[in-house]
């Protein structure tokens, strides 16, 4: 029998568990032409969310939906590349009405180039100088807003790890462009480095400025898992109880990513009841899988920075600053201060009120055992 639970990449239909109200609640918001700010860490299900929020629109004949992940994007020429074949692969599907109709959207009429694959997919991409390159930037920006007034269409763009603009100093004329799409187009920025995002969207200096709806994905509450996980081992002929399924809650933080994992492996591991030691083996299995990844970015680390991270730990985040938990540690008040902050550039930590925490919990749970 193929176990039910899945995770590593994006999940979809009955792998996908809730997310209903930030389904609805962004779906609204791009309908309504507003542009929208969405952060949430890594692993933490955000392209899953945003890639079921694509499906659903796409349901909508009326709707089109532009995907792009700016992640691998090296260049502004790869940019332009990649971006007009994710936007001629959202608008139309035949390749001579993609030629037509783009050729009278680009104002500057680059060669539109078709490369086919041994798998007969199709790759779009543009020819041009460097002295077209500014020309065409803009074009291709305009492009989704260009098809929206002439088709009628709403369209929607998505850019997944969109902190990774930063590195191109294209802010300003990316933002200047988009500002006059109106409600015609309406753009989801999504990343999941918060330091860079909260710079980029929240510094008065910055192009992005209170030009978004802020939305930040929370945890999926416990409720929620104790349905989805029951319903996938009783269809399977196996049990869990809530309990159970309550302390794979409080190890991950609800995190889908280590959620799925660490369900997938006690799923494995039990025979028709989970016991308590299935659990624990399963938790010893994916500490073992996990383990380099959390100690290559340990050892990168400072010494002040892993002894912080330490003493996160080891208080639970709470009451840093007090002479007592001072006391236990090397680190003066001043130090520690700039080491946390310097842990909340690199996301590895964030605090919420006056409590730290780190951004992942599995790194907690691994430093623990360390």
């Amino acid at each position: 029998m193929n176990n039910p639970f899945y995770f590593g990449n994006e999940v979809y239909s009955d792998d996908f568990c809730n997310r209903v109200y930030e389904l609805s609640e962004l779906r609204r918001d791009a309908l309504s032409g507003l542009n929208v700010l969405l952060y949430a860490p890594r692993r933490f299900g955000k392209t899953s969310l945003l890639k079921k929020l694509q499906n659903d629109l796409q349901h909508d004949e009326n709707t089109k939906v532009i995907f792009f992940d700016w992640f691998s994007v090296t260049s502004v020429e790869e940019f332009i590349e990649k971006y007009f074949h994710a936007i001629v692969s959202a608008f139309e599907s035949k390749s001579d009405k993609v030629v037509k109709l783009f050729k009278e959207l680009l104002q500057i009429r680059p060669n539109i180039t078709m490369k086919i694959s041994q798998a007969n997919d199709i790759s779009y991409g543009l020819s041009f100088t460097k002295k077209e390159l500014e020309a065409t930037f803009e074009d291709i920006i305009n492009l989704p807003y260009q098809y929206a007034k002439k088709t009628r269409t709403k369209v929607v763009v998505i850019f997944d790890e969109f902190q990774e603009v930063e590195q191109f100093d294209i802010e300003k004329k990316l933002r200047t462009i988009i500002q006059t799409h109106s409600r015609d187009v309406s753009y989801i920025f999504s990343g999941s480095k918060k330091s860079i995002l909260n710079s980029m969207f929240n510094d008065k200096n910055r192009a992005f400025y209170k030009s978004v709806k802020h939305n930040i994905i929370k945890e999926i509450k416990l409720d929620d898992w104790v349905v989805f996980a029951n319903e996938k081992f009783t269809k399977t002929d196996k049990s869990i109880t809530n309990k159970q399924i309550g302390r794979i809650f409080n190890i991950t933080d609800g995190f889908p990513y280590y959620m799925q994992q660490l369900l997938y492996l006690v799923w494995d591991i039990a025979q028709k009841s989970v016991k308590d030691e299935d659990i624990t083996k399963a938790l010893e299995l994916m500490y073992e899988r996990e383990y380099d990844l959390y100690a290559y970015i340990y050892s990168s680390l400072t010494p002040n920075q892993k002894m912080a991270l330490k003493y996160i730990v080891e208080f639970d985040g709470k009451n840093l600053y007090s002479n007592d938990n001072l006391a236990q540690t090397t680190l003066s008040a001043s130090t520690l201060k700039s080491t946390l902050e310097s842990l909340m550039k690199k996301d590895i930590c964030d605090r919420l009120g006056d409590k730290y925490y780190l951004v992942d919990p599995f790194m907690r749970y691994w430093l623990k055992e360390k």
